[in-house]
């Protein structure tokens, strides 16, 4: 399953794709909520429910990127929220069918290089991804570490939290979590790509769960 990487992203680049990505998706200006959900979203969120968008994008001959955007509320404050993604340990919970997780390097300006194994008993991957906080905006970048071994061809996104004020007036938290994966040309992407789309944003369900088992153990 492993190839050559399609696209080499800067941070910049990840920053761009990332407005693109959100922009294909959805309209939406920084920090309006309403400007980037209709009032149907809306009132899917307010029930609790997730709003998820998929995309694919297949920007090569051979690239092929699946994932999407999702928009969730949890009953936990953005405080709560940012901790657990600050929380390495915390991957191994929040991210789909990972069994086992590695902070193998911090780099001069902060970012973690985080290595992950996933999988199933059939499939399973180890890759390492580049984390970078960006604190004054609640916001977590991620990107697949090439200078690493890595048994996927490419992979970026990021969490966002927000405010978000429930019904009652209970502090609650907007999570936003934009992913795309290349897991590469071969037998894996032509039997198992939906279900990876489906365990890639399987992710605000799981903070959920992990938030509630938080709060009440």
């Amino acid at each position: 399953m492993c190839g050559s990487l399609r696209m080499r992203l800067s941070p910049l680049a990840l920053t761009i794709f990332a407005a693109l990505l959100a922009l294909g998706l959805v309209a939406r200006a920084p920090d309006a909520r309403a400007d980037r959900l209709s009032s149907p979203e809306s009132a899917r969120l307010a029930r609790g429910e997730t709003v998820i968008r998929e995309h694919t994008w297949a920007p090569g001959a051979s690239a092929r990127y699946i994932g999407g955007l999702t928009y969730t509320v949890v009953d936990a404050s953005v405080a709560e929220i940012s901790n657990l993604l600050e929380d390495i340990e915390s991957y191994r919970r929040v991210l789909p069918r990972t069994k086992r997780v590695k902070l193998v390097g911090i780099e001069p300006n902060g970012d973690r290089l985080v290595e992950l194994v996933q999988g199933t008993t059939l499939v399973e991957a180890t890759y390492t991804i580049r984390v970078r906080y960006f604190p004054a905006i609640r916001e977590v970048r991620f990107w697949l570490e090439t200078s690493r071994p890595h048994e996927i061809d490419d992979a970026f996104g990021y969490f966002r939290v927000e405010p978000f004020v429930g019904p009652s007036g209970e502090e609650r938290a907007l999570l936003t979590y934009a992913v795309l994966v290349d897991i590469g040309p071969g037998i894996v992407r032509d039997l198992f790509e939906e279900r990876v789309r489906a365990a890639l944003l399987s992710v605000p369900q799981l903070v959920r769960r992990v938030v509630a088992e938080a709060r009440h153990p």
